[in-house]
């Protein structure tokens, strides 16, 4: 079996992540073989944390974390593996955040011993990465990216002290009971797609977010497309009313979801600032693009 480097954040889901690798350290051990371990709360860590881990043999990195920590090990594994293109490093997860939404909506088992013996045996499996162009900055993300009212989910959700399964669902209900939807220009593949005011515009390489809102049940990991849903202005009590759909994935054919795919998005704003959400960590810009970087990524699946 191949070395493994783990990275554990404890930190991450108010520290739940912390206790589950508490709970669970000496299985990793015990599973899987060769390991080295790197606790740690600091992105800025990463580059140099992987450049010695390769450089001493490792070719399988697994985070400990939820969905911000998966973000941060993915953009510095694929700047990374684009310095050595034949001899890219895999990546696994073993889920230990709030959300857990990438292993959630790739039908991975949310339970770390069961999650810990399958990455025992893991094959890498190629899967799509997203990037995103913005202002003067770029990266990548794994799962789901959104603008507009996610920004302020987020933002609450990370605000919040001891976060529970509902905190996702209070966090949304609270910003969509104070948000005022804006305008936004989105062209997909360079054709113009929807020009109005919207709550949401997510661009998304994986199923789900929000602690397991399937947002975009028809996405596939691996087919080199995103799929893209924007939800229209509408009465508050419109789409509190159904913002239950997002759960079962039945909001799709709602007339005020619109829904496409494309592998190059363009989002702009009016010239004001559009928060953006990308695998769970806010941002913000004038100007987003988008692009699917097809079968970028072995995953260890």
């Amino acid at each position: 079996m191949e070395s493994t480097l783990v990275i554990v954040n404890p930190y991450a889901a108010g520290g739940r992540a912390g206790r589950i690798w508490a709970q669970h350290e000496a299985e990793v051990y015990d599973k899987l073989g060769d390991v080295s371990v790197v606790v740690t709360h600091h992105v800025d860590e990463l580059p140099n944390t992987l450049a010695q881990a390769t450089d001493q043999g490792v070719r399988r990195v697994v985070s400990v974390g939820g969905d911000g920590t998966n973000h941060a090990v993915l953009n510095a594994l694929m700047a990374h593996n684009a310095t050595l293109p034949d001899d890219p490093v895999s990546y696994g997860i073993i889920p230990a955040g709030t959300g857990r939404d990438f292993a959630r909506g790739s039908g991975l088992s949310l339970k770390p011993s069961e999650a810990i013996g399958r990455l025992a045996d893991a094959m890498p499996r190629m899967i799509d990465v997203g990037h995103v162009a913005f202002d003067d900055k770029s990266e990548y993300f794994l799962n789901i990216a959104d603008a507009c009212i996610g920004n302020d989910v987020v933002q609450r959700v990370e605000a919040a002290g001891d976060r529970r399964p509902w905190t996702f669902l209070s966090a949304s209900v609270q910003s969509l009971l104070r948000y005022q939807p804006e305008p936004v220009r989105i062209t997909l593949d360079s054709e113009l797609f929807y020009d109005d005011n919207a709550y949401i515009v997510v661009v998304a390489n994986g199923t789900t977010f929000g602690y397991g809102m399937q947002i975009a049940p028809e996405a596939r990991i691996d087919d080199g497309w995103f799929d893209v849903i924007v939800v229209e202005a509408m009465p508050r009590w419109e789409i509190l009313l159904n913002l239950r759909l997002i759960y079962s994935g039945t909001h799709l054919s709602h007339p005020k979801v619109h829904t496409g795919r494309a592998k190059t998005v363009t989002i702009e704003s009016d010239g004001r600032i559009i928060g953006m959400d990308l695998d769970g960590e806010p941002a913000e810009a004038h100007r987003m693009t988008f692009s699917v970087k097809p079968l970028a990524l072995p995953m260890l699946w």
